[in-house]
């Protein structure tokens, strides 16, 4: 082996970063940016979990008991209306409800008090924290009384999901959705970037074909492509694990499309600033991290730290895996997600109307 030789091929390929300033500053500053997000966002710790108080308790031991939830994992709501709280929980804008009766006090002399919690029981991790804070709190109110067994009888009722809900059948519809993200965005910016290296782009651009034909042409080839993983996906997570599915797949795989249109039209965006595949590449982290860490697809979003969380309502898997989860674990229908429908129809028209601007200046 000629140790000169493979030192000169190491100063050619180390030479090709002294002239690339993007690719030496992405080596450099990704790694930082994945560490900080990373250990920002990852706790894992879920706060400010919005659940409504029905207190028609006639005695005090009510308040006893909600003044032992302290911190801010629970953003405790007070209301005399027990149907409209559950209305709330029903329609994704609170998470539980917990019920004291009127005689509530009076029982606990008896040790026959009932404390009913109704829940959103499609999240884990929120259920797991509604749960051990209402216990953790009674606990702490009766620990003075030396008693060992608590006189409460939790009820426990469920508008969506169940105790039987795992993990993996709450971040299942976010998987599927980052494999769609990942397929869709990443092949769009390579195929890209590799026709107009091989003046593919400037051939194609040389006949009657418009850019905007292109732009359709490729998002529909891509989204057959998503389509077809996706149902790979899903029915390996329904076969080999079992996972939980009450709403309409045909739904599901609609907002599954309109997810991949629009990523078709950022990787089409994306590669308009890559010169070549080595560029290219350096989106992968830029579109995945953040899908990976700020959607909610591992964690629900109350685990995202505060000052984190407004940039999850501008990546848009956030809304594909919300509507994906709604979909299959809560059995919504438009009526419930048009929100989501109309944020992903929006992004799909503004990343396929710029990549049809400026897919031209690529050739």
């Amino acid at each position: 082996m000629n140790v000169r030789r493979a030192l000169a091929v190491a100063r050619k390929s180390l030479s090709q970063f002294r002239h690339d300033k993007r690719t030496l500053g992405f080596v450099i500053g990704m790694p930082l940016l994945m560490v900080v997000v990373f250990g920002y966002t990852f706790g894992g710790q879920v706060t400010h979990v919005r659940t409504w108080v029905v207190n028609q308790d006639s005695g005090t031991r009510a308040d006893d008991i909600l003044g032992h939830v302290t911190g801010d994992t629970l953003e405790l709501l007070y209301t005399q209306d027990f149907a409209a709280a559950v209305q709330d929980v029903r329609a994704g804008r609170a998470w539980a409800v917990l019920l004291f009766n009127e005689t509530f006090s009076a029982d606990l002399v008896s040790r026959n008090a009932t404390l009913t919690i109704v829940l959103d029981g499609t999240q884990p991790l929120i259920r797991g924290a509604v749960l051990g804070e209402v216990r953790t709190a009674v606990e702490e109110t009766f620990a003075s009384g030396g008693g060992v067994q608590l006189p409460i009888t939790f009820d426990r009722q469920y508008v969506y999901g169940s105790e039987e809900v795992r993990s993996i059948d709450s971040f299942a519809p976010g998987i599927i959705g980052l494999a769609v993200l990942m397929v869709t965005t990443i092949l769009s910016v390579i195929i890209i970037v590799r026709e107009k290296a091989g003046g593919m782009l400037e051939r194609l651009f040389s006949t009657p074909l418009k850019a905007s034909e292109f732009v359709l042409g490729q998002a529909l080839a891509l989204a057959v492509i998503a389509l077809a993983q996706s149902t790979v996906v899903l029915v390996a997570a329904l076969l080999l694990f079992q996972v939980q599915v009450v709403g309409n797949l045909a739904l599901a795989f609609l907002f599954l499309l309109l997810f991949a249109v629009g990523n078709q039209g950022l990787g089409i965006l994306l590669s308009a600033s890559a010169r070549n595949e080595l560029q290219a590449i350096q989106f992968v982290p830029l579109i995945l991290f953040p899908s990976l860490l700020l959607t909610g697809v591992f964690f629900p979003l109350e685990a995202i730290p505060t000052a984190f969380r407004p940039f999850s309502y501008i990546v848009p898997l956030t809304y594909a895996n919300d509507a994906l989860r709604s979909v299959m674990l809560r059995g919504w229908g438009l009526g419930e997600l048009w929100v989501d429908l109309a944020v992903l129809l929006v992004y799909d028209f503004l990343t396929l109307a710029a990549a049809a601007l400026f897919v031209r200046r690529q050739a």
